[in-house]
């Protein structure tokens, strides 16, 4: 958010409460944000309700250009106030961070920290469960909780250009206005528009997600995710971009992948390997790399340290002392993503023969 955006918007919100047309939850809002800017000892109620009557004046006269007209008496207003309310630009801007603040809910504890129930580990940890941050141009941002769909955000909050972040330990779908579907992996993030204008629909990607695209023959639905673009018409497939290779499964339909002059079509059954200085086109376990959108981990073919990332992840861990471990043998069966971490490395440390011990959010292994 820009600076000229952080003050065009404080304006309108404090010019909205200036003309009292505030609703009780905004005017809560800039009441809280101006007794937060001094840290003076809290004054009586009565004194503070006409402090604030008055420095609306004057802020209203500042705003109109008339701010040499006001004579604030000096036994109610600081000259901090003063100094404040003569410089407006200053107060837009720390308003709306504040404001800003105050607007967006705490996140909740994903794969929040639990005891441990076996007797084996210091602690436990849940798994992670469906949550995203919603932002707009604007800086406004929404938290969205296993309950809540973005399309119940009312839509003049939705304009513009949308960033839609999935933290680690978290997950979340949304349809876009195409009607096309997204589900996004912990740890990704995906820009978008509130309406697709123009002849392409195109968004960006970080992280991992599944797409479900919406046909439309006219509008191609383009993703960029680093140097390269993946081109669809309507198909379903998995987009990996975690790394600096990237990993796109086809489902069904077909995909043009465009990465530094280079172009390569994928068909249903196949994956395409994208890194710096090719593509490269191969049969791909389907069942495998689309397992985080069902809720599972897969681990058919995986390596320890594909393991340990996805782990990592989910329960927003990190794992200690993994340059010790040299597993070559590759990995197979299923776990659930609804499982505790405890339940994941007891099956981890038989398929290793090592330990694996949980000391807060760190997973040492010995």
């Amino acid at each position: 958010m820009t600076e000229d955006n952080q003050r065009e918007h404080a304006q309108k919100l404090l010019k909205k409460y200036l003309r009292g047309e505030c609703n009780p939850e905004e005017e809560q809002l800039v009441t809280k944000w101006f007794y937060s800017l001094d840290d003076e000892p809290t004054l009586p109620k009565d004194e503070r309700e006409a402090l604030l009557g008055r420095s609306k004046d004057v802020l209203m006269h500042k705003f109109e250009g008339e701010m040499n007209k006001m004579k604030p008496n000096k036994n109610v207003f600081t000259w901090k106030r003063i100094a404040i309310a003569a410089s407006v630009l200053f107060v837009l801007t720390i308003a709306v961070l504040f404001l800003q603040r105050e607007q967006t809910s705490p996140a909740p504890q994903l794969a929040a920290i639990a005891p441990d129930t076996t007797g084996l580990y210091k602690n436990d940890i849940l798994p992670g469960e469906r949550y995203a941050r919603l932002s707009n141009e604007h800086g406004e941002t929404h938290s969205l909780g296993k309950e809540d769909q973005v399309e119940n955000i009312k839509s003049a909050e939705l304009k513009g250009n949308l960033k839609l972040e999935v933290p680690a330990a978290g997950t979340y779908s949304i349809v876009l206005n195409d009607g096309t579907q997204v589900w996004l992996n912990a740890a990704s993030t995906l820009q978008y528009p509130d309406q697709f204008e123009g002849h392409e629909r195109r968004v960006k990607l970080i992280g991992e997600a599944f797409f479900q695209v919406a046909k439309d023959a006219k509008k191609p639905f383009r993703i960029e995710v680093e140097n390269s673009v993946i081109e669809v018409l309507g198909t379903s497939f998995n987009v990996n971009a975690y790394h600096k290779e990237i990993n796109t499964s086809l489902v069904e339909g077909k995909v043009k992948i465009i990465s530094q002059g280079h172009e390569a079509y994928l068909l249903p059954g196949n994956e395409a390997i994208i890194s710096t200085d090719k593509i490269r086109i191969q049969p791909a376990d389907i069942q495998k790399n689309t397992a985080w959108q069902r809720g599972e981990f897969s681990l058919e073919g995986s390596s320890f340290s594909e393991i340990i990332s996805q782990i990592s992840r989910w329960y927003n861990v990190d794992f200690i002392n993994v340059e010790d471990i040299s597993v070559s043998n590759r990995f197979n069966g299923t776990l659930s993503r609804e499982s505790r971490l405890s339940e994941v490395l007891n099956i981890l440390s038989f398929a290793t023969n090592r330990k694996f011990e949980i000391d807060g959010r760190h997973i040492i292994i010995r």
